[in-house]
């Protein structure tokens, strides 16, 4: 049995490849939703075969794609009909049940497809012990392909044809793709925003970097990422398969967390996800790890807004043509902005010439739905006396230590990261003493807090209490965790 993938949705979907080949008029039928480009694999895959030395049967073939009610798409399809049709023939043999993914050239060279990890994952979760691949999507997979499934490869129908599969060898993972690449050594002083950074960074908590050019918010924002450590082999895996349901195999590097830094001009689809064949957007693609928004208050207000569901629920659920599927979108969100819409506001030898409306709006346009979800609000200004700050050595151990204290405690929970914590079950989780209750309650009084700043306060409080390798709360880190949410906008 030969199966194929169609990287459709949030997973794909396996489809079984089943070839009749009966006395009748030549030709070939494709059956079971196939979209045009599937269509298309009959023309491929018969020059294909005849270029190779293989013969293509002069009968009636009919090309049976199962279960036919879900749609086909992708050129992915080309090799394992080409496959199947040549496994009924009787010119090749093949494992008793195999995955092919691939498309075919004119010449039977075998191109990668987008899905190809996904396929193989897929493949491996329904337990199909074989997949067979070309040579460069074999490169393409690196080391996230399962171990229980035997890949099999050949760069083309003619090297099959002449020297067989071969097994496909083992990848080699690169000790230096996951040392990041910045550092906050980079970073001259700055040490309050260097500590914003690393308590963001230990807690996967939302963080918002407010000041005037040139302050050091987006140096900052692209290096907080450095901070967080590799990503384990199981979420590397599971980050892997949304960037190849995009069609982005190989885009990761190593096991470090993603980054993705969207343009402005990015549209809700492009962020979310949908389209033709329903697929993951940006906030899928930073699942794991950060989504840094440039100047947020230059996207549109409809896409900001859009993110609340993801940034809250962590997942983004997509409906298309009576398709639903639901996307990963764990990520870390980190907003950089000018204080007005000049961006003179806190120079010091400059005069802001906006009024107090035009800056109302420019902050509207990011919406106080979306700035109730950020834990950690910073203010930014010029540099104008170096102070000696802690390493970026010193700051990544401390979030190392921070992070592994919160896994300690977490177990086998679903919350492993205090940002990752509900606001409804943050006073169940990150639970405080009655007199630390009370006092966050008298400072939410004051900064005029919401329900869901108080769980924001209460899991800051606890990363801070972490990043001290303490057990307990304290009053400090209370009082510290509402100063770091309490600035506004302006």
């Amino acid at each position: 049995m030969v199966y194929a993938f169609s990287p459709i949705g949030a997973l794909g979907q396996l489809v079984r490849v089943e070839v009749d080949i009966r006395r009748g008029l030549p030709g070939t039928d494709i059956v079971g939703l196939p979209s045009s480009e599937v269509r298309e694999a009959r023309d491929r895959v018969r020059v294909a075969i005849r270029n190779s030395g293989f013969e293509y049967p002069v009968d009636r073939i009919l090309v049976s794609l199962s279960p036919a009610e879900m749609p086909k798409v992708g050129s992915g399809f080309d090799l394992p009909i080409a496959l199947a049709l040549l496994e009924r023939s009787g010119q090749i043999s093949i494992p008793e049940a195999c995955l092919a993914s691939g498309e075919l050239s004119v010449r039977g060279e075998i191109v990668p497809v987008r899905g190809t990890l996904s396929a193989v994952l897929a493949a491996a979760d329904h337990g199909v012990p074989a997949a067979v691949l070309g040579d460069r999507a074999v490169r393409a997979l690196g080391s996230y392909r399962p171990s229980d499934t035997r890949v099999l490869s050949t760069p083309s129908l003619r090297a099959l044809r002449i020297h067989g599969w071969h097994a496909a060898p083992d990848a080699r993972p690169d000790p230096r793709a996951d040392q990041p690449v910045l550092s906050f050594d980079d970073v001259v002083g700055q040490p309050a925003l260097k500590w914003a950074s690393t308590v963001a960074a230990a807690g996967f908590h939302n963080l918002l970097l407010m000041g005037p050019p040139g302050s050091g918010k987006t140096m900052s924002a692209r290096r907080l990422p450095a901070l967080l450590p590799p990503l384990s082999v199981e979420e590397g895996r599971e980050v892997a398969r949304v960037y190849s349901m995009r069609g982005l195999e190989g885009g990761l590097r190593g096991r470090r967390p993603p980054v993705r830094m969207p343009h402005h001009s990015a549209s809700a689809e492009g962020m979310l996800g949908g389209g033709r064949g329903n697929l993951p957007g940006e906030v899928s693609l930073a699942h794991r790890g950060v989504m840094i928004l440039d100047e947020a208050t230059e996207f549109r207000p409809r896409v900001l807004q859009a993110l609340r569901e993801p940034v809250e629920r962590r997942t983004v659920t997509i409906s298309r043509a009576g398709r639903t599927d639901m996307f990963p979108a764990s990520f870390q969100l980190v907003l950089t902005s000018n204080l007005c819409p000049c961006g003179k506001l806190g120079q010091p030898d400059a005069r802001c010439m906006c009024s107090t409306q035009e800056i109302e709006r420019y902050w509207r346009r990011a919406g106080a739905a979306l700035l109730d979800r950020i834990d950690i609000r910073v203010r930014t200004y010029y540099q104008t006396d170096p102070a000696a700050t802690p390493s970026h050595a010193d700051l990544a151990g401390r979030v190392a230590g921070a992070i592994a204290r919160q896994e300690h405690r977490a177990g086998d929970g679903r919350w492993r990261r205090n940002g990752l914590v509900p606001a409804e079950a943050a006073a169940q989780y990150l639970g405080l003493r009655p007199p630390l209750e009370r006092l966050l309650r008298r400072r939410l009084q004051q900064l005029r807090l919401s329900e869901r700043a108080a769980a924001s306060v209460r899991a800051v409080a606890r990363t801070l209490a972490d990043l001290a390798d303490r057990d307990d709360v304290t009053a400090g880190d209370i009082l510290e965790a509402a100063a770091l949410r309490s600035p506004g906008p302006v």
